[in-house]
């Protein structure tokens, strides 16, 4: 999967969205407009590139302010796009990179799927500011589900300063491209295995569907999912649930 590819085309349609709609709110992200969405994603491609451009697995140091004015920030987003996009089409991905999860080797190409899922998230909030939202491809959808099954949640649950209350197996199938995990939750502890198996609970449904309601971008009981069993443990895949 071209996850660079991914990210410039995402980036920019998320630009695209947003710059002509600022004051829109962005439904998805309850109490953020499509400004703040526009001026959060900038912020974190400026922080990425300063992790690539670092070549050490130490934190970063801490994120300057993006502009507060309507052209600046524009500016601001386009800029930082194309900075990081030059400079993770020029860094070897093996090289040493901090990341947050302490689950993913600290290297630059974990960086790549991270955006690149994370554009593809964020441009479908965009999308929902304005009108219909295009929902991410398939395959794309698919990885993201991975990446936050077997990477996000459990480096967020691991680092959790409280004990996660869900206890229990949860199946999750993917109905239009392959993928099936079962995820163990016990506590702060999660196992991940790709395999088919009963579960106390199940998720249903097409990738794009599954990776939204992940992300607490659709409900569970979504038209196009389906739920079994105990719905009550399906919250806790949200990471940092």
């Amino acid at each position: 999967m071209d996850h660079l590819a991914i990210i410039e085309a995402e980036g920019f349609a998320l630009l695209a969205m947003t710059s002509g709609h600022l004051d829109s709110p962005v439904p998805t992200c309850p109490g953020w407009s499509s400004r703040r969405l526009l001026r959060h994603v900038g912020r974190l491609l400026h922080s990425v590139s300063a992790v690539v451009s670092r070549g050490t697995t130490e934190p970063p140091p801490p994120n300057p302010r993006a502009p507060t004015d309507d052209e600046g920030l524009i500016a601001y987003y386009r800029r930082c796009l194309d900075d990081l996009l030059g400079l993770l089409r020029e860094t070897d991905p093996a090289r040493p990179a901090w990341n947050h999860t302490g689950v993913a080797p600290p290297v630059v190409g974990f960086w790549h799927r991270r955006l690149a899922q994370e554009l593809t998230v964020h441009r479908w909030d965009a999308d929902n500011a304005v009108g219909a939202a295009r929902p991410p491809a398939a395959e794309v959808a698919a990885d993201g589900v991975d990446e936050l099954l077997t990477i996000l949640l459990p480096g967020e649950r691991a680092r959790a300063t409280t004990t996660g209350p869900a206890h229990g197996r949860v199946h999750v199938h993917l109905t239009d491209v392959e993928g099936e995990w079962l995820i163990g939750l016990a506590g702060n502890d999660v196992t991940v295995t790709r395999e088919h198996a009963r579960g106390d609970a199940a998720l249903r449904g097409p990738a794009a569907a599954v990776l939204l309601a992940l992300w607490g971008r659709l409900p569970f009981d979504a038209s196009d999912l389906a739920a079994f069993g105990d719905a009550a443990l399906l919250p806790a895949l949200h990471p940092g649930v």
